[in-house]
């Protein structure tokens, strides 16, 4: 997977975690307590996912061998 698309799926794996903490902490939604586990599931199962499905290893082209 190319390093832009890396970069995009984290930020909004970061941005979705972010949102829920913030969504507790001030708002009477649910604790900020709540919102920070909240947050950690997100980032975890989020991240560990996105590494099953996309791929964990970054793609580098090889150089052509020389004979």
């Amino acid at each position: 997977m190319q390093k832009s698309k890396r970069k995009a799926i984290g930020g909004l794996i970061f941005g979705i975690g972010l949102i829920a903490l913030l969504i507790g902490a001030m708002t009477n939604l649910y604790d900020a307590k709540i919102g920070a586990l909240i947050m950690l599931g997100v980032w975890i199962i989020g991240g560990s996912l996105a590494t099953l499905i996309f791929g964990g290893k970054e793609d580098n082209p090889r150089p052509p061998e020389q004979s």
